[in-house]
């Protein structure tokens, strides 16, 4: 049997449109997905901004509480005597 070039031609057409039709279909079918997810990732990151807003609270009171300490300390320490020769130091302040 011999096979001409538009018979070639046509089977390569009958082949080619429901493959393409199929994949078009298929294409289509995966855009539905696409606004759920954005969703859902735009809810994510609604959650973590509640975990960095918790965040930012502990750091401030972790520094309030560092400050309240170092004022404390501070207020508890001994009067410098006013002598240079019998403060502590490098000499170098």
């Amino acid at each position: 049997m011999i096979v001409t070039f538009e018979v070639r031609i046509k089977m390569r057409k009958a082949i080619l449109v429901p493959v393409l039709a199929l994949t078009a279909l298929g294409l289509s079918g995966c855009g539905k997905k696409a606004p759920n997810e954005a969703l859902e990732a735009n809810e994510l990151i609604g959650g973590d901004s509640n975990t960095m807003g918790e965040a930012v609270d502990d750091v401030n009171q972790a520094f309030a509480n560092a400050e309240v300490s170092y004022d404390n300390a501070a207020a508890s320490a001994p009067a410098p005597s006013g002598d240079p020769a019998t403060e502590e130091g490098s000499g170098d302040e």
